[in-house]
């Protein structure tokens, strides 16, 4: 990754910058990238919101331990295509 981040760099990593998943010098290239670019920053304010939305409404609920387990279990299981 570059000293500037692209575009495309940016909304790879948008997701983990939100969810405040990024190393702080990652964090810190998309916030200055952001703070370039009003596509991106317009991009990142709907992702924002759209994830405080989910959290709303989701309650605290967590997905259940045998569903989680399922899942997981699937997910390891290589495809047979």
């Amino acid at each position: 990754m570059s000293e500037r981040m692209n575009c495309r760099e940016a909304i790879e990593l948008l997701q983990d910058y939100l969810k405040q998943e990024l190393t702080p010098e990652s964090a810190d290239l998309i916030t200055a990238h952001l703070q370039r670019c009003r596509h991106c920053f317009d991009h990142a304010e709907y992702e924002r919101k759209f994830l405080l939305m989910l959290e709303r409404k989701a309650g605290g609920q967590c997905c259940p331990e045998r569903l989680r387990l399922k899942i997981l279990a699937r997910l390891r299981t290589p495809d047979p295509s």
